[in-house]
């Protein structure tokens, strides 16, 4: 079942609870993690830096350090974009028909979603930096790929369980 076009979705005001105000900070912290990774190393990275791993996790492409910059500022532009749209959930799509009865149940649900997906991504751009950073001082021999997996599931699981809330929240 899909739902109502976003422009016939009634429009709500909604706040953020202390835990997605917590996991809107982890998000933000996991950039600036990234960023102070980058800083602290730059002076001893050298000037040819991972910027690919393929699927064994092995270096497959390598560029200039500056290209180290690109995560981070992919990470808070996706921060900055996911949290404008949390702002207007009802300009979203959703899974189910919104109604006037159900519109606060599924906002709140849909932006949950977007905090959440927010945090995982910036800390997932993170971990790949300090990976780069690692590989490029040859402290690691390749991207854990373990890690990237355990990182990725958790992204579907969290919007498996969205998509199971939102179906019981109709």
């Amino acid at each position: 079942m899909t739902g109502n076009p976003p422009n016939q979705q009634p429009i709500i005001s909604l706040g953020l609870s202390p835990v997605l105000v917590a996991v809107e900070l982890l998000g933000a912290i996991a950039i600036l993690l990234a960023v102070l990774l980058i800083v602290k190393f730059w002076a001893v990275l050298p000037d040819q830096i991972p910027i690919h791993f393929g699927l064994g996790g092995l270096a497959d492409a390598w560029g200039d350090k500056v290209t180290i910059w690109i995560l981070p500022a992919v990470a808070a532009i996706i921060f900055a974009v996911l949290t404008a749209i949390s702002r207007y959930p009802h300009t979203c799509n959703y899974p189910v028909r919104i109604t006037s009865d159900n519109a606060r149940r599924q906002y709140l649900l849909g932006r949950g979603l977007l905090v959440w997906l927010k945090a995982e991504i910036c800390w997932l751009l993170a971990f790949v930096v300090r990976q780069q950073i690692l590989v490029a001082l040859g402290n690691a021999p390749r991207l854990s790929m373990e890690l990237l997996l355990g990182l990725v599931v958790l992204m579907f699981g969290t919007v498996g369980v969205y998509l199971l809330k939102a179906y019981l929240a109709r």
